[in-house]
């Protein structure tokens, strides 16, 4: 992943950096619209893009998160670290990927029990500098993945 005259395969990703907006219909396990933004940014340093999302339902907050996409210069892979305020935290290591897709295997800390048996994939595909597809796709053990939900979102400012 990457172009040559890159200094990491995270500069592809650059173009992260600023305020999203979208909007999913009956999806992540919710009922009805849940709007969310996200605004990126180079934190805590270059070395990192850090994304801080929010998610509503008819103007309720549904949860927060935090999360740093980094890339593993020794494993050659991608990896984020998403902080959700529901208590957990999700361990993502790159399974798949070129320039405009990045596919993670997902694994939670603490696994809530309601999650046993179910292995989770998440995903940022670029559709263009100004748009985003984020979501996630689920698999009970021994079937294959289907998606669970995704958000396309709209870059509204730098």
């Amino acid at each position: 992943m990457g172009g040559l005259s890159s200094g990491s395969p995270l500069d592809d990703w650059r173009f992260l950096v600023g305020t999203w907006k979208g909007s999913a219909k009956d999806q992540f396990g919710e009922k009805g619209i849940i709007e969310g933004t996200v605004v990126f940014s180079l934190e805590p340093s270059e070395k990192f893009i850090m994304g801080k999302h929010e998610g509503y339902s008819e103007s309720r907050l549904l949860n927060k998160s935090v999360t740093l996409l980094f890339y593993d210069s020794l494993e050659q892979k991608f990896r984020r670290k998403s902080f959700f305020s529901y208590g957990f935290v999700n361990n993502e290591v790159e399974c798949a990927g070129n320039k405009d897709e990045i596919k993670f295997d997902v694994t939670m800390e603490p696994l809530p029990k309601s999650f046993e048996g179910t292995r989770w994939r998440s995903f940022l595909r670029k559709i263009s500098d100004k748009e985003l597809a984020m979501g996630l796709e689920v698999a009970k053990q021994g079937e294959e993945f289907k998606k669970y939900g995704e958000s396309i979102l709209h870059k509204t400012e730098k």
